[in-house]
């Protein structure tokens, strides 16, 4: 199944869900549909590689349910465009020019949090599980021949990293009951980079290692509930 496929399953599974909210499932005292939009900060924490996190853009829809007490469900849809730098070099005649990869990545999260209300709905508290599905990690097309790093592969070497990712969140929401800012930390559980192991980019240059890294994701925004 393509990227496209799923992306299309997973927002039908999203839309599903929020009406479901919406016609009081949880059968609480609060169920709103949110439209959110804000950045994020990647980055790639592995010893591999020179990596340096960038700033882009996410945004999607959330729902935010009543359970029992001070407990609420938050759960969505996010689609995020991701960009890291990675340590690169042009082959100029016999010597080598320093410059950055740029590559960005299209990617689709769907969560589901636990929540608990420490001030009413102004502020709040939530962790749980996040399912990433993503594209390639594409190079900028004017630097996909460049060559990563010390290495004798090219940047476009490092494009089939994992397709589907899994992460654990915390963060906090606050404002009120039709608008929220809301800030969060993701850690990827699996190696993101895993997919490069089976390129067999030894062949091409014997000093290349194992990779194994870990995405870390800093995002941010505001949700405006309907």
């Amino acid at each position: 199944m393509d990227l496209k496929k799923v992306i299309l399953l997973m927002g039908i599974l999203c839309f599903t869900l929020s009406s479901q909210a919406q016609r009081k499932l949880w059968d609480g005292e609060y169920n709103r549909l949110g439209l959110q939009g804000g950045v994020n900060h990647l980055n790639i924490t592995t010893d591999e590689l020179e990596v340096t996190s960038k700033t882009s853009w996410t945004a999607g829809f959330t729902t935010r349910a009543s359970f029992y007490n001070n407990w609420q469900f938050v759960y969505g849809i996010n689609f995020y465009d991701f960009r890291v730098d990675i340590d690169g070099r042009k082959k100029i005649e016999a010597t080598s020019e320093e410059s950055p990869i740029e590559y960005n990545m299209i990617g689709v999260q769907g969560n589901f949090f636990a929540s608990y209300k420490l001030i009413d709905h102004y502020l709040s508290i939530e962790a749980g599980p996040v399912v990433q599905v993503n594209g390639k990690m594409e190079a900028r097309q004017d630097k996909e021949l460049y060559y990563v790093g010390d290495y004798d592969i090219t940047a476009t070497d490092l494009e089939d990293v994992s397709t589907f990712n899994f992460n654990l969140a915390v963060g906090l929401s606050g404002g009120w009951e039709s608008l929220k800012l809301w800030a969060q930390y993701q850690y990827g559980l699996n190696n993101f980079l895993k997919g490069l192991n089976d390129e067999n980019l030894q062949e091409t240059d014997a000093s290349v290692p194992s990779f194994k890294g870990n995405m870390s994701i800093i995002a941010g925004g505001i949700t405006f509930y309907l």
